[in-house]
């Protein structure tokens, strides 16, 4: 045991998604299903229900998976209760060279809180252990309905 290992906080293995109902979601993806979505380029807009049959909004609980190895140096990341895999279907919907980034908007949505790119950028570790995957998906809503990630300088 390292000098500094006794000031990392506890670390939690048994967390559990909420089920609804006990979370405390201050939206869930139903409220939100007729919410459109301005694409990036200015070609239209999508709305909330053809992205979730579309599958862009796939979350999914992380139980076994709470903490993501750093790349360049040995660095635990973490924790992240959830993963949002959605295949590149979001990248329509906001500009890579916007002032605010996705996981940005993301990171300031109640409850969230820590948000992170994994691999090729197609899927988001959430940390959001109070919020149920409905909640989840509507804190994604939320972050895509902000412009700050749609306008380029």
């Amino acid at each position: 045991m390292g000098i500094l290992e006794r000031f990392r906080p506890p670390i939690d293995e048994e967390w559990r998604p909420p089920a609804l109902g006990v979370c405390r979601c201050e939206n869930h993806i139903e409220d939100l299903l007729e919410t459109s979505i301005p694409r990036a380029d200015g070609t239209g807009e999508v709305t909330v229900a053809e992205l979730v049959r579309s599958g862009a909004l796939a979350t999914v609980p992380a139980p076994d998976r709470l903490y993501v190895r750093g790349v360049a140096v040995n660095e635990r990341r973490g924790p992240f209760h959830w993963r949002v895999v959605h295949h590149d279907k979001l990248d329509a919907l906001y500009a890579s060279a916007a002032p605010s980034s996705l996981d940005d908007a993301l990171f300031v949505q109640p409850h969230v809180e820590r948000v992170l790119w994994l691999g090729d950028r197609t899927e988001l570790a959430v940390g959001a252990p109070a919020l149920c995957t409905r909640g989840v998906q509507a804190a994604v809503v939320k972050a895509l309905g902000n412009p700050r990630i749609r306008v380029t300088a």
